[in-house]
């Protein structure tokens, strides 16, 4: 290719944006992992799964909201359904017959589906802990799901349903791919930073492929010296009488990728990683932004997108390539092997972007477009065969239909709903107007240039284990599912009496513009209706016994505070912190809150225990020996 024609390729893509900011649609920022010829190896047919699937009788379709496999005609047409639990997690086809497996992720176990064109038929179910992503190996004889809850990637015997083995991951993993050898699987995370190569056969391995970028933001990346004039600004905020934390400082101009929740195989056996990017302090030359998340001069977005590409053929040092996208949140990919055309769904701005001959040299983006819907779309599935695009809203549980014969004359696909809902939804109106304004992005009421919404840090309710700048202060996200009922007052600091009025200073934290009280009240109810996370399965009941003893004793005095249902006092306390009184937080869900303490400067909850955080007048625990720590960590991670 000629290099004006690859200058254009990954420089001059349309750019969006405000606030002096530009965000590419789609800009690729290394050389292009493929050849010039098209791939001549493709994923088969339930490589990765998702909430969609196409097959010879129609449509499928999981549902997340309702909790309902559906079928459907290609017209959108109803012709059977079946129940899960609500908050199910994916389903996988396999492509050579009408099996169908779903993870029914609330019920704590995998269904074995035979997917007539009129009806279901439950044919066997395996239990695991929290199931989430399914791949199906090339010849069908094996299942890989990822549990979300006890971090691992089980193998299943497709035939019996038995596991053949399991293997620890990292803590929230997600989808998970098979490669069309059926060497290799990937899996995505929400926290990690990395996607996970794991090789696969009767003794797996499991290697790490970092996603986080090796240089600070705005640095040069040989000299580390920040590119524009002038000294860094680090305004570490100190309360009077206190001492500043090493958070305050440690990750300034870092970037962190987060929500892998899609990945995926295209030609030639290349993944693809689509997840966002995070860049919660932003280092500032003169001038520190306060009213903003990130805390940068206002040129840099604090959270961009991305897509990476894996040539993982040499395991020791995979070849990686990135590219900013322009699709916000996305968590939906399909790949159509016969143009070598990948379509990505962002579900925070219901956008579908279709990059073209990705497996390519000549990788370019085709079009983007938005999905149609009046309430909002929110796509976390993609479906592709021939002229047909299918996406699944979860917000307003639909299927939409994009007819791509129409992009040649207009640029762009048509659009239509097809079908009714798919069923009702499991929320009440207000959460589920809620759940709608949580997930959008470029909207700047929420944020400075709508660059971050609210399930940016807190996807699913949960935390994204950073600590962001805020009001000249690291500040850790906390978890939110299951933790906001009771636990008034509200912020690391506790000056937010009630849940809406925190709500309403973290908006205005956030740059936005600021949402209606109607809106504030709908939010409210969407963050009340979380479930907690799910605590990992329990070793021994005898040392979460020996550690709940130790944590309600006088002698470690955990209890004094954290007390109650939500094992919270509701007070603040004078901890000797950077920000001064700290407010007591709730103990739930412990186990997927790494790192602590208001700053995360606790890096684990032995770190926590044996005092190397920034906080050191929290308990008694220094006199503790290694079990009694392994008793105490046992039962605080079962919370």
């Amino acid at each position: 290719m000629p290099i004006q024609e690859m200058d254009q390729m990954m420089f001059e893509e349309p750019m969006m944006g405000g606030f002096g900011v530009a965000i590419a649609q789609f800009r690729l920022n290394d050389m292009p992992l493929g050849g010039t010829a098209a791939p001549t190896l493709a994923p088969h047919v339930g490589s990765h799964g998702g909430t969609l699937a196409l097959d010879r009788h129609g449509v499928l379709a999981l549902d997340r909201d309702s909790g309902k496999l559906v079928r459907t005609s290609r017209k959108g047409d109803h012709l059977a359904s079946l129940d899960f639990a609500a908050g199910a997690g994916e389903m996988v086809r396999d492509g050579t017959s009408d099996l169908v497996y779903v993870a029914d992720r609330q019920a704590h176990r995998v269904v074995r589906v035979r997917a007539g064109a009129s009806s279901f038929d439950v044919l066997d179910r395996a239990e695991l802990r929290e199931p989430h992503g399914l791949a199906l190996s090339p010849d069908g004889e094996t299942l890989y799901v990822t549990s979300v809850a006890d971090h691992e990637l089980v193998a299943f015997d497709t035939e019996t349903m038995f596991p053949r083995w399991r293997v620890e991951l990292a803590a929230e993993p997600r989808g998970v791919a098979v490669s069309a050898d059926g060497q290799h699987a990937i899996v995505g995370f929400l926290t990690t930073g990395a996607v996970a190569n794991v090789e696969l056969g009767t003794s797996p391995n499991v290697s790490y492929v970092a996603l986080d970028p090796a240089h600070r933001v705005n640095t040069d990346p040989f000299s580390g010296a920040l590119v524009d004039s002038g000294p860094v600004l680090v305004d570490v905020g100190v309360a009077p009488g206190h001492s500043p934390s090493l958070a305050d400082t440690k990750d300034v101009g870092l970037r962190f990728a987060r929500n892998a929740y899609a990945v995926g195989y295209i030609g030639d056996d290349l993944a693809i990683v689509p997840h966002q990017l995070s860049t919660p302090h932003l280092p500032t030359s003169g001038f520190e932004n306060t009213g903003s998340y990130g805390g940068g001069g206002g040129f840099t977005a604090p959270i961009t997108h991305r897509m990476a590409m894996i040539d993982a053929e040499n395991s020791f040092a995979p070849s990686t390539a990135f590219a900013e996208i322009g699709v916000h949140q996305p968590r939906a990919l399909a790949y159509d092997a016969a143009d070598d055309t990948l379509y990505l769904a962002g579900y925070g701005n219901d956008q579908v972007m279709a990059v073209a001959e990705v497996s390519q040299a000549s990788i370019h983006m085709a079009w983007v477009t938005t999905v149609p819907s009046p309430t909002g779309c929110g796509p976390d599935g993609l479906a592709v065969e021939g002229d047909e695009l299918f996406v699944h809203c979860e917000l307003d549980r639909s299927l939409v239909r994009l007819d791509l014969s129409t992009v040649a004359s207009a640029g762009v696909p048509s659009a239509r709903q097809v079908g009714a809902a798919l069923g009702p939804s499991s929320r009440s109106p207000a959460a589920q107007r809620g759940a709608e304004l949580f997930r959008r992005g470029q909207d700047t009421r929420v944020s400075t240039g709508g660059f971050m919404a609210c399930a940016s840090c807190h996807a699913e309710g949960r935390t994204d284990g950073l600590s962001w700048r805020i009001e000249g202060h690291n500040l850790q996200t906390p978890l939110l599912a299951g933790r906001v009922v009771g636990t008034h007052p509200f912020k690391w600091d506790g000056k937010d009496k009630d849940l809406p009025t925190s709500l309403t200073n973290t908006v205005g934290r956030l740059g936005g513009s600021g949402l209606t009280a109607n809106e504030v009240r709908d939010l409210q109810a969407f963050l009340e209706s979380l479930p907690q996370p799910l605590a990992p399965t329990v070793d021994s009941a005898d040392s979460i016994a020996r550690g709940q003893a130790l944590f309600e004793s006088a002698e470690t005095a955990c209890s004094a505070c954290h007390d109650g249902p939500q094992l919270a006092d509701g007070v603040q306390h004078d901890l000797a912190t950077n920000i001064g009184s700290v407010d007591t937080p709730s103990l739930i869900g412990l186990a997927h809150t790494a790192p602590y303490y208001h700053d995360g400067s606790a890096r684990t909850l032995r770190a926590l225990l044996t005092d190397k955080g920034s906080v050191h007048d929290m308990g008694d625990t220094a006199h503790l020996d290694d079990r009694q720590l392994d008793d105490l960590i046992a039962y605080l991670e079962s919370l």
